[in-house]
């Protein structure tokens, strides 16, 4: 249990220490009080400016090429590719549509989340004409299900934004 001086409130407030105001206090003997002079101040400035100044100068060395990620990046944009082809080409009475279109849902989601984020995909022609097919059977499977076909105009549309995505792939674009 704790102590009943802590608990009871004390009935009498003690003082405050008087402060000077007048008096700053005094430093302490083994206090190093050092305060820059107005020459240190420049030399240091120079130095910095100096510094700063060369590596300006300096050549600017790209970041090093993301050629692991742009491969991983045009491999994953085939498979989709392939994947929406296949999937969009299925007959509507084959029984394997429903899970071909949530194998490809499952693939555009992973595939948008990974790359959406991506600034330097983001202007690839690649990249827009894949996430606009993407989008478009998506939107299309999630408004009249999975067994739904796609109609003609809309199918020619995905078709060839996929070819443009797979050629603008072959260019690195």
């Amino acid at each position: 249990m704790a102590s009943p001086s802590l608990l009871t409130p004390t009935p009498k407030l003690q003082p405050l220490l008087p402060t000077s105001a007048a008096q700053p206090p005094s430093p302490l003997p083994h206090q190093n009080h050092h305060h820059p002079s107005r020459r240190h101040f420049l030399s240091l400035s120079a130095v910095t400016t100096a510094t700063l100044s060369l590596s300006s100068l300096l050549p600017v060395t790209p970041p090093p090429a993301f050629a692991a990620e742009d491969e991983e990046y045009v491999k994953e944009t085939s498979d989709v590719i392939n994947k929406v082809r296949n999937t969009i080409s299925m007959d509507k009475n084959d029984p394997n549509v429903a899970t071909a279109v949530a194998e490809l849902r499952d693939t555009s989601n992973s595939w948008v989340a990974k790359y959406r984020r991506e600034k330097a995909l983001l202007g690839r022609a690649s990249f827009r004409e894949i996430y606009s097919a993407l989008n478009a059977v998506s939107g299309h499977y999630i408004s009249f299900g999975p067994t739904a076909p796609i109609p003609a105009k809309r199918k020619a549309r995905i078709l060839e934004e996929m070819d443009t995505a797979e050629k603008a792939l072959l260019r690195g674009r």
